[in-house]
């Protein structure tokens, strides 16, 4: 069996025993790159909201974490990156797979403070359409490109997210056979308006929930 998960060999180091075992061949190819974007902390922020790994990356090669600001983030693999810098988040997403749920629940932690979006140009906003205008800034940190190319056909496909389904449908397609993994609601989304409706959806956003699901594929 051919797996294709849309993310670079180097993040998906974790998935290679497991397919090591099953005799799978594993294809990891993103479809996407990134570069820095400028931008600057608003001066009234309380609280500095996270959504992805990438965006904890961007911001910390640009700016530091102002004094008295917390930091919040959507799901445990992004908590993961910034413990690794030494900031222990004070609100982390209990299932980053569903960013409305997500989104519910850190408009109740932030009460009336003021919060603080650094994303990608990409972004669809999805947790910071929960919070009030007046409570809320975003800025683009980092630009997200589309890197198109043809992918060797697979059986089981498995997209990490909605930019790299675009990348993905520029230049391929799915069998009409294969099984489709969406990582989170959002990417299930990408999917299904294409007309391509995945088996299964990760709603923790973590790898482990991915391996427990493969290991009973």
């Amino acid at each position: 069996m051919i797996l294709f998960i849309s993310k670079t060999p180097e993040d998906c180091q974790w998935l290679e025993p497991l397919c090591e075992e099953r005799k799978w061949k594993l294809d990891a190819q993103s479809l996407i790159d990134f570069s820095e974007m400028p931008f600057e902390i608003p001066t009234e922020t309380d609280v500095i909201f996270f959504s992805s790994k990438n965006g904890v990356r961007y911001f910390l090669e640009q700016a530091e974490i102002p004094a008295n600001v917390v930091t919040a983030c959507v799901g445990k693999e992004t908590a993961r990156v910034l413990r690794k810098a030494n900031i222990e988040p004070a609100f982390i997403g209990e299932n980053s797979g569903d960013p409305i749920s997500v989104g519910k629940e850190f408009l109740k932690f932030l009460g009336g403070k003021q919060v603080f979006f650094p994303t990608s140009n990409a972004s669809l906003h999805s947790i910071a359409n929960s919070i009030p205008e007046n409570q809320k800034s975003t800025a683009s940190i980092y630009e997200t490109k589309i890197v198109s190319h043809k992918i060797e056909t697979a059986d089981l496909y498995i997209f990490s997210s909605p930019s790299n389904v675009e990348g993905f449908f520029k230049e391929n397609t799915i069998p009409e056979n294969a099984r489709i993994i969406a990582w989170g609601y959002v990417t299930e989304k990408a999917l299904m308006d294409r007309d391509f409706f995945p088996e299964y959806v990760l709603e923790t956003g973590q790898k482990e929930e991915l391996l427990n699901y493969l290991q009973t594929a």
